[in-house]
């Protein structure tokens, strides 16, 4: 029986992590499967979304221009019913569990079904101090919740003890071509990092990273890809440590693989992840990543010493002189490459759209039989 299942963002127009997996997973089940599958925004800053929506796709908005939706709550609430009610929406998928406040008080009223999908780990609430309350209410009246790690799963439940199913979905990783896949530009004198320009990011450290690397390898450039709130004072950061012109902020760009392509190795110094679209992005183009190791994310994507270098949040001296070290050692460069694509079969992303199509056959029987499905091979 189809059904119409609708991710619900902030905006899908955005290019941040979270609008591309949901994109990702979206575009794949409307490939393989009869549902109706469409996405509702808050609101929709760009004309066209970053990442590519399948045509067949419909994005319905809650407010035609940029409005912040907890400023009117119960308009906000109101006009997502309308949506849901109008479009006859049987599930919604809230692709940040912050969203889960404007969803979850329609379950009575309209029987919609709602999954939260959490892509920030348990202990972390950004920016939004009431995440805590949300998440709160997710596991007493959700359909469900979507963690993106077991270890993340594990927390909930123990945690809040959710009267829900809790169930560990990975991001998948996106398949480049085999061309692609094969080439690593081991003579490449260019370091690539990426995400949006804000606090979680940790780029702030990043500049502190570049600063004991760059002035020792002098044919060295380093690119930091995305756009953001701190753009500014990145860039005056970087330009107080001399490094503006090899330390470079190009902004939001729409060939990425372009710039893996290119790369000699990637770097991620954020904070707090759930489980990094970047890493994995990087992992695929098999570029060797130095990362800080996050509570969630980049342990379960990177081997230690084995295909990256994983060091404690925060921990300068450290980042950099493993970058150096693999600036130094092209040997050690090539062996990383050559086992990124290591234990990359549970990033497959037919077997976890597979597991969203079960998840939501469990939710639209109210049943909480949360088993690995059996592997499905998705050949469109």
């Amino acid at each position: 029986m189809s059904r119409h299942i609708a991710f619900f963002s902030g905006d899908v127009t955005r290019s941040g992590g979270t609008e591309n997996v949901s994109i990702m997973i979206a575009n794949a089940l409307m490939r393989a499967s009869s549902d109706r599958i469409s996405f509702i925004s808050l609101f929709e800053e760009h004309d066209e979304p970053f990442f590519a929506i399948d045509g067949r796709i419909a994005r319905h908005t809650v407010y035609p221009a940029v409005t912040h939706g907890i400023r009117h709550y119960a308009d906000t609430v109101r006009r997502l019913r309308g949506i849901v009610e109008r479009h006859a929406v049987d599930v919604i998928v809230d692709i940040d569990g912050i969203l889960d406040m404007y969803s979850l008080p329609l379950r009575r009223r309209t029987g919609v079904k709602v999954i939260s999908w959490e892509h920030f780990n348990f202990r972390q609430n950004p920016g939004v101090p009431y995440r805590r309350i949300t998440r709160r209410w997710a596991a007493s009246r959700a359909s469900a919740i979507v963690t993106l790690t077991e270890a993340d799963k594990r927390l909930y439940e123990a945690n809040l003890r959710p009267r829900c199913p809790v169930v560990a979905i990975a991001n998948p990783m996106r398949p480049v071509s085999d061309d692609d896949a094969a080439r690593y530009d081991a003579d490449s004198h260019l370091i690539v990092s990426s995400g949006r320009l804000t606090r979680q990011k940790g780029f702030d450290m990043l500049v502190d990273v570049a600063a004991r690397v760059l002035p020792g390898h002098p044919g060295w450039r380093w690119l930091v890809l995305g756009e953001g709130e701190d753009r500014a004072t990145l860039e005056g950061k970087t330009a107080e440590a001399g490094l503006a012109d090899r330390l470079v902020f190009p902004g939001r760009v729409d060939n990425m693989g372009d710039y893996y392509r290119k790369a000699a190795m990637f770097v991620m110094t954020s904070r707090f992840e759930g489980l990094p679209m970047v890493l994995l992005e990087a992992k695929a183009h098999r570029l060797p990543i130095v990362s800080f190791d996050c509570e969630t994310g980049p342990a379960e994507i990177v081997t230690d010493g084995v295909n990256g270098d994983l060091t404690a949040v925060g921990d300068i001296d450290a980042t950099a002189a493993a970058i150096n070290r693999l600036i130094d050692d092209p040997a050690r460069r090539r062996r990383y490459a050559a086992h990124a694509l290591d234990d990359v079969d549970r990033f497959d992303k037919s077997a976890i759209v597979e597991q969203w199509r079960r998840l939501f056959d469990d939710v639209a029987d109210n049943g909480t039989d949360t088993r690995p499905p059996t592997e499905h091979k998705d050949q469109s």
